[in-house]
């Protein structure tokens, strides 16, 4: 049979054969079948359904060794994963195929079925080969709260450690470990998207779903309960951690943590620190909003704000910048314009302003702006 596939594969065999290789009526193994059943529909779409009808006509019995092969073609995996909907049993065997591309476990990942995500979830080793598989995850409406925290424990492992020892860091500048930071958050940045709901609220909507409708609140409840004291038992506050870190480690967790580093270290009195905070690729612009409204920030963190090109187009955020006494006055003045009349006279009646602020936006009232 050799010589059958030799032609399938170089398109020299007669249409009327290639048509009953397609139905199934020419004589051929199993393996030999399904391999010139790839390489046909490959070059010729329009054959996939009677393929597919075909196929779905032979056992899981015969179906699983072909699909087992360690030596199986990833091509030939990855096309029958995505073109073919098979029973269970089957799709588990090609799940766990060594050879099987993680892009196409990607693609199939947020409609597998529920009694087929664990394989996924707990495929590290694709994981790590292609890191989106955990956005595309996220996405399957049947993902569980293990699941999730389980994810969520992958994205920490794959931003790699959130600080590096002293040790590691003696002999760089400031700006290198910025530089380094800042890069290796931006490729997290590029796989994950910036910041996810927390995992509480994550918690709180998977196991919302998973209850039946009678006794939803009471088990919603207990469960949520279980998960915030387990979480609390396995992490220790932010405050302690940071309280334990140098500079040069807080410039590090400033830009590659999460937001609640981000809302802790944007307060530090340390100029690098909380200016770092500002310069995170992870930072969203919900975030900017609430910290251009602080009153307890360096000027530094409001003037990294107020230079920044696409922030300033959020009208809230120069509102709270112009409001905000520590925003440096070259720049409140310079974004006065942009205020509506409601705010304008706000500003004239709000004493915690500088005086010269009030006084340019009595003049600009009073000129019409």
């Amino acid at each position: 049979m050799e010589g059958i596939l030799d032609q399938i594969i170089k398109g020299e065999l007669p249409e009327q054969a290639t048509l009953a290789v397609v139905r199934g009526v020419f004589p051929l193994e199993i393996e030999d079948q399904l391999t010139a059943l790839f390489h046909i529909c490959k070059g010729n779409t329009s054959l996939l359904d009677e393929a597919r009808g075909t196929v779905a006509g032979l056992s899981e019995e015969v179906i699983k060794p072909f699909f087992q092969g360690r030596d199986q073609k990833p091509e030939i995996l990855d096309f029958y994963l995505r073109e073919f909907l098979f029973p269970a049993g089957v799709t588990e065997v090609l799940l766990l195929n060594a050879n099987m591309p993680a892009l196409a476990l990607a693609e199939i990942a947020p409609e597998l079925e529920a009694s087929l995500l664990d394989l996924l979830v707990n495929n590290q080793v694709k994981i790590q080969e292609h890191p989106p598989m955990v956005e595309a995850l996220r996405r399957n409406p049947s993902l569980s709260v293990i699941h999730t925290q389980k994810l969520d424990e992958y994205e920490r492992l794959l931003l790699k450690e959130l600080v590096s020892s002293d040790e590691e860091l003696a002999g760089k500048t400031t700006k290198q470990i910025e530089e380094e930071a800042i890069a290796e958050a931006k490729q997290f940045v590029e796989v994950f998207g910036k910041e996810k709901e927390s995992t509480r609220a994550k918690v709180k909507k998977n196991a919302a779903e998973s209850q039946d409708q009678k006794d939803a609140e009471t088990d919603r409840s207990d469960t949520l309960n279980e998960i915030a004291d387990d979480a609390a038992k396995q992490k220790r506050p932010v405050l302690e951690l940071i309280q334990e870190m140098s500079v040069p480690q807080k410039v590090q967790a400033a830009i590659k943590g999460d937001r609640e580093y981000r809302g802790a270290l944007v307060r530090d009195s340390n100029k690098l620190v909380c200016c770092a905070v500002i310069k995170s690729p992870r930072i969203t612009e919900s975030e900017v909003e609430f910290y251009s409204n602080l009153r307890n920030v360096q000027a530094d963190v409001l003037r990294l704000i107020a230079q920044n090109r696409e922030w300033i187009k959020n009208y809230k955020i120069v509102v709270n910048l112009v409001k905000n006494p520590r925003t440096p006055l070259a720049f409140s003045m310079k974004m006065m314009s942009r205020l509506n009349k409601s705010d304008m006279r706000f500003l004239v009646r709000d004493k915690n302003v500088p005086e010269a602020l009030r006084t340019l936006a009595r003049r600009m009232m009073r000129d019409g702006k």
